[in-house]
C-alpha cells in the first residue's frame, strides 16, 4: 500500500516554514539554518522537538509527513 499526503508549506519568518496537513493540521515546522533543514514536530514553535537534520528541504518534509 503506497502512502500518499499532500502538505501545505507556508514560509515564514526567521527561515521557518509552518507543515501541515489536511486530515491532521500543523504537523511542525522545518527550519533552515547553515544550509541544513532541522525538522521540529508540534503544533507551535515554542513546543516543538528536534527529529534531525537534512540536507534538502524536501527530505525534511518527508520526515517529518512520513514519521
Amino acid at each position: 500500500m503506497e502512502r500518499a499526503t499532500t502538505a501545505e508549506v507556508v514560509p515564514l519568518e526567521d527561515g521557518f516554514h509552518r507543515v501541515s496537513t489536511p486530515a491532521s493540521g500543523v504537523i511542525g515546522f522545518v527550519r533552515e539554518r547553515d544550509g541544513r533543514y532541522e525538522v521540529l514536530r508540534g503544533r507551535v514553535r515554542q513546543a516543538t522537538r528536534s527529529e534531525g537534520l537534512y540536507s534538502t528541504l524536501n527530505v525534511a518534509l518527508i520526515a517529518l509527513t512520513h514519521a
